[in-house]
């Protein structure tokens, strides 16, 4: 950054989708949010404004983000910014196999951890997300210096950038697991993390069911 940014920046996880319920990796591929991945974005759109002002809302394009920050942005009358550098690690050949079938492959989802190099064929490796997670949100914090920005994308892709700018180690990114539309916020300036996975939306509904 070659000036402060004095806005706040939140990382929004999108909703659940089949592929989270089956343990399937769909990292570019488009899956549809659950009925449940739909009621959880509606709750964080009604909740959303009590913890933040949102000012600018990008999102990945791929419809389980963009229908997140759409009922976040629908709060705020506000229209969604599609970045393609925000969408999840892409597995290449291999998206759509569950974890157990990674793991039987050489155990996949480890190398993806331990080398930040590692990239399954024709997808994309841990440096490679972090390239470019990291060049958009330098570009949107340099776009709105003063506004709060909400980055709408996926579990891996905010870990990679959480572990990049908070430890200087992408390898990390699996302690930052984050549930379903989950908010994050995370102070640049200071490479302090703010707030961590928070879901009051669904343990208030969660509350109000029982």
């Amino acid at each position: 950054m070659t000036k402060p940014y004095s806005g706040r920046l939140c990382f929004v996880r999108h909703g659940q989708t089949f592929a989270n319920i089956n343990k399937v990796w769909h990292g570019h591929t488009d899956t549809a949010l659950t009925d449940e991945g739909y009621n959880q974005t509606q709750l964080l759109g009604a909740y959303f404004p009590q913890y933040l002002r949102a000012d600018v809302i990008y999102t990945s394009p791929l419809q389980r983000a963009r229908i997140t920050a759409e009922a976040i942005a629908s709060t705020f009358n506000l229209s969604v910014i599609h970045d393609p550098r925000l969408m999840e690690l892409h597995l290449g050949d291999w998206e759509g196999k569950t974890f157990v079938e990674l793991t039987e492959e050489g155990n996949v989802v480890q190398q993806l951890i331990d080398d930040p190099h590692f990239a399954a064929p024709n997808g994309e490796s841990q440096d490679m997300v972090r390239e470019r997670i990291v060049a958009a949100v330098y570009e949107i914090i340099a776009k709105h210096p003063n506004d709060n920005a909400v980055i709408v994308a996926h579990g891996v892709t905010i870990s990679i950038a959480l572990a990049h700018y908070l430890d200087g180690d992408t390898r990390l990114w699996p302690k930052y697991s984050k549930s379903n539309t989950a908010f994050t916020e995370i102070c640049l300036n200071t490479k302090q993390l703010i707030s961590f996975n928070l879901s009051k939306h669904l343990e208030d509904s969660s509350a109000a069911q029982t």
